[in-house]
């Protein structure tokens, strides 16, 4: 393994970096009463796995996953409120959790992502791939994303050009 890259999984793996420097801060999100089929079409059209479920003052009260939809698949769906699907309480961490807890949730718990709270509100989401993008970045001897975190525009940005024929 080349010598940087081992200092910079030491520094990983000190525990140091926060979700805070990692997460995704903005975020779609559902209400409790909004339906099935409003998530089913918002994980689609914005090409995402999970919707945080939240109240009033964004407190999170649960998440929905494009499998917890694709397993629910109820006669007259588009009508049922997500809360009917949704899981409850979320696996939640604070926004000064570090990447190392963040990666040990995730393994643990067999989930793609984890929302970021400060005390019952949501501040944003930590993804597999957001973990991975850290781990690079510190071999690469970058220890804090290098622009502000806003994954939807990167993603459209990577959307291969279509030629007409």
């Amino acid at each position: 393994m080349h010598k940087d890259s081992v200092k910079a999984v030491e520094q990983l793996l000190k525990e140091s970096t926060t979700c805070e420097n990692w997460m995704t801060p903005r975020l779609y999100t559902v209400t409790p009463a909004d339906s099935f089929d409003h998530a089913r079409k918002l994980l689609k059209s914005k090409r995402i796995n999970q919707l945080p479920i939240v109240g009033s003052g964004k407190m999170l009260l649960g998440i929905v996953t494009d499998r917890d939809l694709r397993d629910a698949v109820l006669p007259g769906f588009e009508d049922c409120r997500i809360e009917s699907v949704m899981s409850s309480p979320a696996i939640t961490l604070a926004r000064h959790s570090t990447l190392v807890n963040a990666a040990e949730v995730l393994r643990l718990s067999r989930i793609g992502s984890v929302p970021i709270v400060d005390g019952n509100s949501l501040v944003g989401i930590i993804t597999r791939s957001d973990i991975l993008e850290a781990f690079v970045a510190f071999a690469n001897g970058r220890y804090r994303p290098s622009r502000p975190r806003n994954r939807f525009r990167k993603r459209a940005a990577r959307q291969p050009k279509l030629s007409k024929r």
